[in-house]
């Protein structure tokens, strides 16, 4: 739930900070008004020790820029970058449905069409980026999908991975969301697109099924059988997911191989709200 912040903290530069959308592990999202441009903005301070981390702050700046040329209706436009008083900041368009994290977390799935709907989307602004600019997320999971008008899905925190991963350690990053990483992030490979489709694939499962693909007790045991299990189908998990309009979705897996994570991807993407496969 959103915050309303205290009166001795409204300004951060030109900008009125109105309401604390959300804290991670690299610093706090909050709900602004830029008093220059008057329009409401999403604002994101990071902490105060990463602007004084030289590597970091280099790598931020050249992953962001990369993010701020896309231009595309699935991902979250990135208005401008900077330092005040010695912290870093990244301004973006403010959104303020909630999260498909937020929408998971009532009772009940995802309506089918709406979760094919949303890979389309999302899969759309993944292979953009990658075509116009050779960017990757290496973040995909439900809390960094959110949705503007016309309940149109967009990709968040485009480009700020990489600088998570030096902020963090790659481990913690990790473990902070076991249930859609890559094989290859756990086996310390190299990443590209299809690395991101997988890990879009596990929150399309986990939206439609209730349940991520690979569930255990520990973090570690999740990870595990990312590499070793092979995947339950979601048809066994929704026998009825071919009654809500999409039936083609209902024979939507994932296909893990630790010896060769790397898979060719297909997702074919239409107004005709056609399914991804992977």
């Amino acid at each position: 739930m959103a915050e309303t912040v205290p009166p001795e903290k409204t300004f951060f530069g030109n900008y009125q900070l109105e309401k604390k959308l959300g804290q991670g592990g690299m610093g706090t999202v909050y709900a602004a008004r830029d008093t220059g441009l008057n329009r409401q903005v999403a604002l994101k301070i990071l902490r105060e020790d990463l602007g004084r981390d030289s590597s970091f702050a280099q790598k931020f700046l050249d992953e962001v820029e990369a993010t701020a040329s896309l231009a595309h209706p699935n991902i979250i436009r990135v208005y401008t970058l900077g330092e005040q008083d010695g912290r870093l900041y990244l301004v973006m368009e403010h959104l303020d449905q909630p999260s498909l994290e937020q929408r998971m977390e009532k009772p009940g799935r995802i309506p089918e069409r709406d979760v094919l709907e949303i890979g389309i989307g999302i899969a759309s602004a993944l292979q953009f980026a990658h075509a116009q600019t050779n960017l990757i997320h290496r973040d995909i999971k439900p809390g960094n999908i959110l949705f503007g008008r016309g309940n149109i899905p967009k990709l968040a925190d485009f480009g700020l991975a990489a600088g998570a991963q030096s902020a963090l350690g790659q481990q913690d990053e990790i473990w902070g969301t076991p249930y859609y990483v890559s094989p290859e992030r756990l086996n310390r490979q190299e990443e590209d697109v299809r690395s991101d489709m997988y890990s879009l694939g596990a929150t399309l499962f986990h939206a439609l099924a209730g349940r991520a693909p690979f569930e255990a007790d520990t973090a570690e045991e999740v990870a595990r059988r990312h590499l070793m299990d092979r995947p339950p189908s979601l048809r066994s998990l929704c026998p009825d997911a071919n009654e809500q309009g999409c039936p083609a979705s209902a024979g939507l897996t994932l296909e893990v191989r630790a010896e060769a994570p790397k898979l060719p991807c297909w997702c074919r993407a239409s107004s005709e709200a056609k399914p991804c496969r992977w």
